[in-house]
């Protein structure tokens, strides 16, 4: 019972943060497209070159650049000290995506290298304990659960504090940036800042949301996965009539695994 609690809990924290931060995605998807500040910003350099010029304003030239094909992301990635940049041709708003990872390459190293290492031991950990839950090698599932909340808890403090600092800060070099460039007039610098200001009020929410939307999929992802025996006791479904479409090898570890579990629940 506990455990369905939780999932209900994390469902219902998910649609809360939704609600809270107005999650709007059309509005979203509305910002990507703008013809008058797409003309502003084909007047600036390539990607690559951008990046170049603003690591120089922020006296960090020892990063790595590349331009990635295939991909609408942009990152930075700490334990290479390396940007990628996405292909952003025809987005008016790569100026200000570039700068955010310039500013990404000066944060605090322990910090980016702590989240780098801790994002993926928690993934790590979701995977292993997941395998061994369903295995039934790993029995208390609910404090599996809290030790996962935490693991969320911290990546979420961490990233949040990073990805915000970054987004709040790339607005004001990607106008120092425009400014020393003396490519656009002061008029058109101040329109596309405008237009960014929108980007960010729907995107540091958005990103927040993306965060703790993870995490507690992640959970619900657990919390369901491990349940499954008990739905198939309490209803009382044989998987072997389930499984009579599956190969045998997978038939027969299933059945295994529900023998198992509701084995355990009898006692």
């Amino acid at each position: 019972m506990e455990k369905y609690i939780c999932l209900l809990f994390c469902i219902l924290v998910i649609i809360l943060f939704k609600i809270i931060f107005k999650i709007n995605f059309k509005k979203a998807k509305a910002l990507e497209q703008n013809k008058k500040m797409q003309k502003i910003t084909d007047k600036c350099p390539e990607n690559i070159e951008i990046a170049k010029e603003m690591l120089e304003m922020l006296d960090n030239k020892d990063v790595k650049i590349e331009q990635a094909k295939g991909t609408k992301t942009s990152l930075y990635i700490a334990i290479t000290n390396k940007i990628s940049i996405a292909d952003l041709k025809d987005n008016y708003g790569r100026i200000q995506t570039i700068a955010h990872e310039c500013m990404h390459s000066v944060q605090d190293k322990t910090l980016l290298m702590f989240n780098f290492i801790f994002s993926n031991i928690s993934i790590l950990y979701f995977i292993v304990i997941t395998i061994l839950s369903i295995c039934n090698i790993v029995k208390n599932s609910m404090l599996q659960i809290f030790i996962l909340l935490i693991l969320s808890f911290i990546q979420f403090v961490v990233r949040g504090y990073l990805e915000i600092d970054a987004m709040t800060k790339s607005k004001f070099l990607a106008k120092e940036y425009m400014q020393k460039k003396k490519i656009c007039t002061d008029e058109e610098i101040d329109e596309l800042i405008k237009e960014y200001d929108k980007i960010n009020e729907i995107g540091i929410p958005f990103t927040l949301d993306n965060l703790i939307t993870n995490a507690f999929v992640r959970l619900c992802i657990y919390i369901v996965v491990v349940s499954l025996p008990f739905v198939w006791f309490f209803l009382k479904i044989n998987p072997s009539k389930a499984y009579a479409g599956i190969p045998p090898p997978q038939r027969a570890v299933g059945i295994w695994l529900w023998k198992k579990y509701t084995k355990r629940l009898t006692y």
